[in-house]
């Protein structure tokens, strides 16, 4: 509320209490003349008419104007909050995908070493790949940190169902890393103590391990990505209530 309009607002309360102090003095300087009695004739006086518009203007309209202000902030307090909390759903999301693309690089890591010959898979070559396998992982790692800390920004009731999904996502992603690993282990189908018979055979059945979890996490991760963006709507609909 503006200085202008208090101005106005203390201008009119002192007109109305000058225009009662006038017709009291008035009736006080009029000789009494017999009139009607009761509440009603005295409703109907200027001066009670005067009163009544006095208490309205002073008290009545004043009240509902606060009220009416209350609600508005009320309602802007519970729009901005739920902007906030949309932001950080947003970026919780963006996290999220992100944790998936690692899992595709893993993937995609796993499919460089099945389809490398053996011949060409030297010893320097295996290393570089297991180094991009420990920078996975610990990308990864430090990724589902990242999106398991912003699960809280969504509504209460989806927080556990969502962590519940999460959980279900990490077992065949974590056997996607497993599979890589296993390629890459000295030990592994691909290392140089078997036989080319025996490696293809190996190779093969890691291959279709790698697959058959590759898919398992796309099906697992479809399901948290469809609750997140089930969330994002919701809150979204409750958010354009009090725009």
């Amino acid at each position: 509320m503006d200085s202008e309009h208090i101005r106005d607002e203390v201008l009119a309360r002192l007109e109305i209490e000058r225009a009662v102090r006038e017709q009291l003095a008035r009736q006080q300087s009029e000789p009494s003349v017999p009139s009607g009695t009761g509440i009603r004739t005295w409703l109907d006086s200027k001066f009670g008419l005067l009163l009544i518009g006095a208490v309205i203007s002073g008290v009545l309209v004043p009240t509902f104007q606060f009220t009416q202000e209350e609600i508005r902030w009320h309602r802007q307090n519970r729009y901005n909050n739920l902007e906030r909390q949309l932001g950080s759903m947003r970026e919780s999301l963006k996290q999220f995908i992100a944790v998936q693309a690692l899992s595709a690089e893993l993937y995609d890591l796993g499919l460089a070493v099945l389809d490398t010959p053996v011949a060409a898979a030297d010893r320097p070559q295996r290393e570089q790949w297991r180094k991009e396998l420990r920078a996975l992982q610990a990308r990864r790692v430090q990724q589902n940190a990242v999106f398991a800390a912003t699960v809280f920004y969504f509504p209460g009731a989806a927080q556990q169902p969502i962590r519940t999904a999460w959980n279900d996502l990490m077992r065949p992603a974590q056997q996607l890393q497993a599979c890589v690993g296993e390629l890459l282990d000295d030990s592994g189908p691909l290392s140089g103590a078997k036989k080319s018979a025996d490696k293809a055979v190996d190779a093969n059945e890691v291959a279709v391990r790698l697959d058959s979890s590759l898919a398992e996490v796309n099906q697992a991760y479809e399901r948290v990505l469809s609750m997140l963006r089930q969330q994002l709507i919701e809150v979204e609909h409750e958010s354009g209530k009090f725009q």
